[in-house]
């Protein structure tokens, strides 16, 4: 099966596909000692020999670079793993670490892609059976490694997951067996966004905004998108039940609605007016092409069709053999596509037939549009058939073969790069629009002039430009509307405020000819009227916000532009949160006037980079000011950034850039602690025998309770539970959420399950997370499988604890949380028992349970009060990492991290990590860990980050950022 690679974009969910996916000591070390048997893996030795004989050039295959890669990408996956290369692709030996044992590999024997299999196996064989998967998946580790292996050959060849797969197929096939429906998360919550009109979900009388609570016997409370699509798919004529709450329901409403063909269409038409016709392809399916030839017919049909807007945007391309049929269709000869293995070319070529169109054609693009878009765009240009407008393509320029691999997985391969006719690679280049189309955003708040063509420094310039006032603006906070979920008419209302088709309209019908060469003279007068009206529009914008942006009496650069800069606050300190003024003021200390003077600035921090400030015409002598206001995220680190102001005129005179230095001050930040109890009592909406044992047919309340132990508000923590076990359990609530939890304070939720099945340990995953900062907590959390149940008596009682650090315990299990240690003496009321467990009254509503082995019962008096309750609750907390702070700038090649990691229940291990790249891992044990690291730095901004990993597997992290320059140490 043939492709050209999408970017890619799906209906419900975006699959980037052709990215990777899925984020001193005492050791023994193995040398040379034996062989390491090698790992039976299920898709490397596949992958290997696919790449052997398919790939389309053996010289980018790199053997050293690979096995680099992909074990830097195995560390990453797993954190007990450490590989070091000593000097990168070119060291002879690599060391592995795992824990405390350590092994020595030759590299020196990588010589082919063969041999490059063979040792990442090796190693996979030496980790394996030393590491602890923590419930990963090894098939995935794999996926992960191979993937970043075969990125070493080019950024579109890869290993396709098998979730990933299915969808994949899905939108190729342009078909799928599902309801038609268009769903996302909002709050937490499985929400259909809307139906599609004329499906069976849309027949059913499912509405926007209806939250789907259930899919057959099974809850989507915290069900992952991906998997939600999976259970709502299926073949056509089967039914699946769905239970809906929506506003005005007093409880969930069961549909049961029959599956049918769920077509992607992946054709769009609509009429201009005027003889104009609009047809979008959204990607390259196997129906596109007589999809795009019955909206043609259509619209011939409709009037005297002159000529045709053919939108390219946004689509990220697809199969091969119909963008070579679609670019046929409008051309009658020429060579559409070369397609190139090693020397040998294959030239695919026009063929006029009765049913192709012989009129004008406007093709528009961005830099969405890619791969196969970009063969279209280039047949249809380079043939002289089609004028090309918009933005530079996106650059891709080669074709790949999807093969399957075991477990459903398959392999996306480079089997050919192709060339656009005139032999033309576009491979990371792109097709350049013959008239390029740059928004421009002009507000108090906002300025946005350069083009990005201008941005991104290419030399091939389009030879039309149009600059046009952007006044469509969407807010940040303004959710979209998925395309497919608004009707036809909304779309086609969409249109008429559509720049680029309502300019490509008016191009059309100015022009006669359907040589782009003709068009391109006819077109001119035309596109100059529409540069010059929206350029007035602009200059009124600006006059408006005081800056004179005319032209007019403007005359050549100066040979000796002058000016003097001042910024302000200076120095320029921000607080991570804080909005703060930044304001340029410049002086013209030349001798002539400078014309649309403006200023952009550069910044490896994206918060600062880009911004524009605009001064317009400065005259000798005369100063202007701008300011612009610099929105720093809360979670932004303490770190102090270059920022370089980059100066233009309307002359591109030569003017000195000017730079200054900015700090950002880092907010504190929440720590997490938890604690939890099973509770089946009939308090927190639970209901059982109280026995705090979780048994089939009880409603189980999870009560949880979080500490912020850190120095820093939360100012929103959300707590989820989310299921492990499948239809073993069913989440009747899993979300809650904290508002402003101040450091040193508690909160408490409850989250409430039911069990379906007998005799089966059941796994959840509890998460808090504070939203703002993205930094949490997470733990699994076992229950045991059911036992023979022992009779709970409900007795009260006067239980006196016998020893101190009596664990107090959030359910009548040995795996039951702790929730508190008691003292000796401690004198509790009981209120119930089996054989094994006393129930003791903590609080109000509040219970725990105490071995009967730790207790002393006795009978309570009537007026008996508990004078002498004494414990200490107990939370579940991460490592605490004390580290001293590096400085924010350095000149020096290194750094030093020294501090202390403390956890009460133990240390396991440290990691640190600069970027993605691990530098140091630290096996531990012991509830204190001493530890000093020095760190090397590249050129620039290195983000360091410290990982700690407990004995119960909860993480914490630590972030600093330090920038290597040449100056001095600050």
């Amino acid at each position: 099966m043939k492709r050209i690679l999408r970017i890619t974009r799906y209906t419900n969910i975006l699959f980037i596909i052709a990215l990777a996916y899925l984020f001193v000591f005492s050791s023994t070390f193995e040398g040379f000692r034996g062989e390491t048997k090698k790992a039976n893996l299920s898709i490397l030795p596949l992958v290997t020999q696919y790449v052997k004989r398919y790939y389309v050039d053996h010289s980018a295959i790199h053997p050293r670079l690979m096995v680099v890669k992909g074990l830097e990408k195995l560390e990453r996956s797993l954190d007990e793993v450490l590989v070091d290369f000593p000097e990168g692709e070119r060291s002879q030996y690599f060391t592995v670490q795992v824990g405390n044992e350590k092994k020595r590999f030759d590299m020196r024997r990588v010589e082919n892609i063969t041999s490059a299999a063979d040792t990442v196996e090796e190693v996979f064989g030496f980790i394996i059976p030393r590491v602890s998967l923590d419930g990963k998946n090894i098939s995935d580790i794999e996926y992960a490694v191979v993937d970043e292996m075969l990125k070493t050959l080019d950024p579109h060849s890869g290993i396709i997951p098998p979730q990933v797969y299915r969808e994949f197929m899905i939108e190729t096939e342009g078909s799928f067996g599902g309801l038609g429906i268009v769903i996302g998360i909002r709050d937490g919550q499985l929400t259909v966004i809307a139906p599609i009109e004329g499906t069976p979900a849309y027949r059913a009388g499912i509405k926007p905004n209806d939250r789907i609570v259930q899919i057959e016997d099974e809850s989507t409370i915290n069900m992952s998108l991906i998997e939600a699509v999976s259970k709502l798919r299926g073949p056509k004529g089967t039914t699946v039940n769905i239970y809906i709450m929506r506003e005005g329901f007093s409880e969930p409403k069961r549909f049961s609605i029959v599956r049918d063909i769920i077509k992607i269409e992946s054709v769009e038409a609509f009429n201009l007016g005027d003889g104009v016709g609009y047809i979008r392809i959204r990607d390259f399916q196997k129906n596109t092409l007589s999809s795009l030839e019955e909206e043609l017919n259509r619209l011939k049909r409709e009037g005297n069709l002159k000529g045709i807007v053919l939108d390219l945007r946004g689509n990220p391309g697809g199969l091969l053999d119909q963008a070579e049929k679609i670019s046929d269709l409008f051309l009658s000869s020429g060579v559409i596509v070369t397609t190139k293995v090693g020397n040998s070319k294959k030239r695919y070529r026009a063929r006029e037939e009765e049913g192709d169109f012989k009129g004008r054609i406007i093709v528009l693009v961005d830099s969405g549009s890619a791969s196969a878009s970009e063969i279209v765009a280039g047949a249809l240009k380079n043939n002289q058939r089609a004028l090309v407008m918009g933005e530079k393509t996106f650059g891709k320029g080669s074709v790949q073969q999807i093969f399957d691999l075991t477990n459903n997985s398959a392999l996306k391969l480079t089997i050919a790069s192709y060339l656009t006719p005139g032999d033309i690679s576009i491979q990371d280049v792109g097709i350049t629009p013959d008239i390029a189309v740059h928004p421009a955003i002009v507000s108090k708040e906002e300025i946005k002039l350069i083009p990005s063509f201008e941005e991104n420094g290419d030399t091939k310039k389009p030879l039309y430009s149009i600059t046009y006032l952007e006044t469509r603006r969407n807010t940040d906070d303004e959710e979209q509307t998925p395309e497919e979920a608004l009707s036809r008419e909304e779309r086609r209302k969409k249109l008429e405020g559509d720049f680029y088709v309502k300019t490509a309209k008016e191009l059309i019908l100015s022009s006669h000819s359907t040589s782009r060469n003709e068009m391109l003279k006819e077109v001119k007068e035309k596109l100059e009227e529409i540069s010059r009206n929206e350029e007035r529009k602009i200059e009124e914008r600006m006059k408006a916000l005081g800056v004179d942006w005319s032209i007019e009496g403007a005359f050549a650069a100066s040979s000796s532009p002058a000016l003097s800069v001042n910024v302000s606050p200076n120095p320029l300190r921000v607080k991570a949160g804080e909005k703060v003024s930044l304001s340029v003021e410049v002086k013209n200390t030349g001798k002539t006037p400078l014309f649309r003077l403006m200023a952009v600035t550069k910044s490896d921090n994206s918060v600062f980079n880009g911004k524009e400030f605009v001064f317009g015409r400065v005259n000798p002598g005369e100063k202007r000011s701008w300011s612009v206001t610099l929105e720093v995220p809360k979670w932004a680190l303490t770190r102090e950034d270059r920022v370089t102001l980059e100066f233009k005129d309307a002359f591109s005179s030569n003017i000195p850039d000017f730079a200054f230095d900015i700090k950002t001050e880092g907010l504190s930040r929440p720590l997490f602690a938890f604690n939890y109890a099973v509770i089946d009592d009939g308090s927190f909406g639970s209901s059982g025998n109280g026995d705090g044992i979780p048994e089939v047919g009880e409603t189980i309340a999870l009560h949880v309770r979080v500490k912020n132990t850190g120095k820093g508000v939360s100012e929103k923590s959300i707590l989820t539970i989310k299921n492990l076990s499948g239809d073993k359990v069913f989440l009747k609530k899993g979300r809650a959420e904290f508002s402003s939890l101040k450091p040193g304070e508690v909160k408490d939720a409850t989250l409430l399950f039911s069990l379906k099945k007998p005799d089966s340990k059941i796994d959840m995953e509890v998460q808090i997370l504070d939203e703002v900062f993205r930094d949490g907590i997470t733990t699994k959390v076992s229950l045991p499988e059911e036992e023979k149940e022992e009779e709970f008596v409900k007795r009260v009682s006067r239980a006196v604890v016998l020893r101190d650090g009596t664990p107090i315990m959030g359910g009548s299990f040995p795996e039951a949380p702790v929730l508190a240690v008691s003292q000796k003496g401690a004198v509790f009321r009981a209120v119930g028992e089996n054989t094994n467990w006393v129930k003791v009254e903590l609080g109000k509503d509040l219970y725990g349970w105490i071995q009967k082995a730790d207790l002393r019962l006795e009978k309570q008096d009537f007026f008996f009060a508990i004078n002498d309750l004494r414990f200490t609750e107990v939370f579940e907390e991460a490592p605490l990492i004390e580290i001293l702070p590096p400085p924010l700038t350095t000149s020096s090649r290194e750094v030093e991290l020294k501090g202390t990691i403390r956890d009460k229940d133990g240390v396991r291990l440290v990691s640190v990590f600069v970027g993605d790249n691990k530098v140091e891992l630290l096996p531990a044990k012991g509830k204190t860990l001493p530890v000093s690291f020095r760190v090397e730095l590249k050129e620039g901004v290195n983000v360091i980050t410290v990982f700690a990993k407990d004995s119960k597997g909860l993480f914490a992290k630590e972030s600093f950022v330090v920038t290597r320059g040449t100056g001095e140490e600050t």
